[in-house]
């Protein structure tokens, strides 16, 4: 190893610019690849709804003075099911994509230790068949459930619910959570809901900083919140052959039923429920968009950077590469060093950026409240500038291998 290391104390600036541009790129491709993760997740996370083109969304629609009583919204949602064509209607307080109803202090699961999760809650009547959710154990709330009528949001009352398969094996062992009790929030009074069925997936629509796990955390209760001003009315159509015609058949029954009782100047939304999520998704999509451009750049420019310097270092070092060649080195052996050589450089680099990327992290944490980096992310940043600094220095590296003894001799 000495007549590598020798070298590169003798003439300092190229391995050192090398190894800088390095830590750079690998403090930044640690961060980078790590915000990208984040932003992935709802993306590719399924939602849990089954044939969104099929789930249209009336929502934004404000009474004028005290806010409709549920009677009244129980008998706007009959004639929307009375619509042809209608599968299901959803009369909800909190709706995924729209709304959502967060629990303060979180929920917990039973035993003198329960886990505890911080939930996303859907309230309404009918939730689980308008949004198509895969029922993987238990059963729908009945009848008597879904009639049941709480205050506010009946975030605090004692009731059924329905909970995805996530947040069972978060707050039960095993995932176990039939029969099993939910204590809603941290008081020792805090209502208490018993668990009646399971469903396989419900993404969140309040994305987090790592959500890997919680963005499945969500729970539906029945009923319809009393004094509630913005109810959501959600149908479902039978086939996507139906969904037109349901669509304005919808808001010609909303405008007779509840138009003269609207504010006037605010009109209700109507959207597919695939246009929605799309809609919430816009955001996390750019930011994907700009951190794999960004990352894309830096890995670029530290590939032609590591080429440039090592074609520049091979060059200038071609009346000693001759010397060696004429002495019985064989072009493999010639291969070998500068490889070793930029292995050794790169990971001093590697070292150095690894470190800087934890505190470009805690930085982050600081001023934008951005989650911890996992240490785990640190050998996968190493491992990519290893491989990206041996294919950079491969080309230099053959062409160092070719260069005949007889050129060296030239050169004395």
């Amino acid at each position: 190893m000495r007549h590598i290391i020798k070298p590169l104390f003798r003439h300092r600036m190229m391995p050192l610019l090398v190894l800088l541009q390095v830590a750079l790129a690998c403090a930044i491709a640690c961060n980078a690849l790590f915000l990208l993760q984040q932003k992935l997740v709802p993306i590719v996370s399924p939602d849990g709804v089954g044939n969104p083109d099929r789930l249209i969304v009336a929502w934004n629609i404000a009474p004028r003075g005290q806010p409709w009583p549920t009677s009244r919204l129980d008998q706007v949602a009959a004639e929307l099911r009375a619509i042809p064509g209608v599968g299901s209607v959803s009369v909800a307080g909190s709706f995924p994509m729209e709304t959502v109803a967060q629990m303060n202090g979180g929920v917990y699961g039973e035993g003198a230790h329960p886990a505890k999760a911080d939930t996303a809650v859907y309230i309404g009547t009918h939730l689980r068949d308008t949004l198509g959710l895969k029922l993987v154990a238990g059963r729908d709330f009945s009848a008597a459930e879904e009639g049941v009528s709480y205050k506010g949001m009946g975030l605090d009352e004692n009731g059924p619910a329905i909970i995805t398969r996530a947040l069972a094996e978060r707050l039960f062992p095993g995932g176990d959570a039939l029969g099993h009790v939910l204590r809603l929030g941290d008081a020792a009074d805090a209502g208490r809901r018993t668990v009646v069925g399971v469903v396989e997936h419900l993404m969140r629509n309040k994305f987090g900083q790592d959500d890997r796990e919680d963005i499945d955390y969500s729970m539906l209760f029945p009923s319809i919140p009393t004094n509630w001003p913005m109810p959501i009315f959600a149908l479902r159509a039978r086939s996507a052959a139906e969904v037109d015609g349901v669509l304005k058949a919808a808001k010609a029954t909303l405008k007779r039923e509840l138009g003269p009782e609207m504010i006037q100047g605010i009109d209700p939304a109507y959207e597919m429920y695939g246009d929605m999520r799309e809609r919430q998704m816009a955001q996390p999509k750019a930011a994907v968009w700009l951190l794999s451009g960004v990352s894309l750049i830096v890995l670029l420019v530290t590939v032609v950077g590591i080429m440039g310097l090592t074609s520049y270092w091979v060059q200038q070092r071609t009346r000693q590469i001759g010397i060696r060649r004429a002495l019985g080195a064989r072009r493999g052996n010639i291969l070998r060093d500068v490889q070793l050589e930029n292995l050794l450089v790169v990971g001093g680099g590697i070292l150095l950026g690894m470190a800087l990327a934890y505190a470009i992290n805690l930085w982050l944490m600081h001023h934008y409240e951005l989650a911890r980096l996992p240490w785990t992310y640190l050998p996968y940043g190493a491992a990519l500038m290893l491989l990206l600094g041996q294919l950079a220095v491969l080309s230099p590296a053959l062409r160092a291998a070719r260069v005949p003894p007889v050129v060296a001799t030239r050169s004395v």
